[in-house]
């Protein structure tokens, strides 16, 4: 069951669009919503003197930090004041070093993390701590708002399970449970990679998932050389509303030098996505 949402919170634009997706899950699972409001602390200078920085223009950033902190934390208290079902603001306040741990310790105790796309070429970097730490840290599925209409509240009547024998794919279908026994349609998809052709892996999925109540199609992609355009070309002739998929890796790095289906998901899914690691 999803009965404790976690949605990523930073004062800034974006903010609407993951409010507005939490709330939405929360009342189709009738469940709590906490906005996790992440307030990065200025770093301080190395030496006063090598900034020619004084004392007080310091204390006076300092002042200023936390002044714009107090305002963004009253703004988004009356936000999700708006909101129909329970709810509450956990406002975190860290250096830039330590928001990975302290994410995934939040996520590790919530059902799922509301999120926007990181890694965007205006903002190569927009939540990507955060992203990284949910996924890779807390054993918790995360759900992505698409980048294209991220304001748009899908139906998930179709959803779409990018299968591969693996633990990660494995999780993400734990994590995805409540949103498959709600479909009406699931669809299992896969890519051929070139392994055996009569590998059973789908199949038993599909058992698997009837015998929790779960009734799904089995639909073999052929070979694509960008797996996750095949994913999404599919999600587009289905009309899928949710895409499901194992989260590989952890190097953000790595993942932008070699590319991958985690990194093309995260960047480009033209609908919302859970990735569990």
């Amino acid at each position: 069951m999803i009965k404790e949402i976690l949605v990523h919170l930073d004062g800034g634009d974006d903010d609407e669009s993951r409010i507005l997706h939490a709330d939405h899950l929360a009342i189709v699972y009738q469940a709590h919503v906490q906005g996790l409001y992440i307030n990065i602390l200025p770093e301080p200078p190395e030496s006063i003197s090598h900034y020619a920085v004084s004392r007080s223009l310091l204390s006076q950033h300092l002042d200023d930090a936390k002044t714009q902190c107090r305002l963004v934390e009253h703004a988004l208290e009356e936000r999700l004041g708006k909101l129909a079902g329970p709810h509450d603001l956990h406002r975190i306040d860290c250096r830039a070093a330590n928001v990975q741990g302290l994410v995934a310790t939040q996520a590790r105790t919530a059902d799922l993390l509301v999120v926007r796309t990181p890694y965007r070429i205006a903002e190569p970097n927009r939540a990507s701590d955060v992203v990284e730490a949910a996924l890779f840290g807390s054993g918790r599925g995360v759900f992505v708002i698409p980048e294209e209409d991220p304001l748009r509240l899908r139906p998930f009547d179709t959803v779409l399970v990018a299968w591969k024998d693996s633990r990660e794919a494995a999780n993400a279908v734990a994590q995805a449970m409540p949103f498959l026994r709600r479909a009406s349609q699931v669809i299992i998809a896969t890519i051929d990679n070139g392994g055996p052709k009569d590998a059973p892996g789908d199949r038993n999925l599909a058992r698997y998932l009837e015998r929790h109540g779960v009734a799904a199609e089995i639909r073999r992609l052929g070979k694509w050389d960008n797996i996750a355009a095949g994913l999404f070309n599919e999600a587009e002739l289905s009309g899928a509303g949710l895409i499901v998929a194992g989260a590989y890796g952890h190097s953000r790095l790595r993942e932008w030098a070699l590319g991958g289906v985690t990194r093309d998901i995260l960047t480009k899914t033209p609908v919302p996505a859970l990735l569990a690691h």
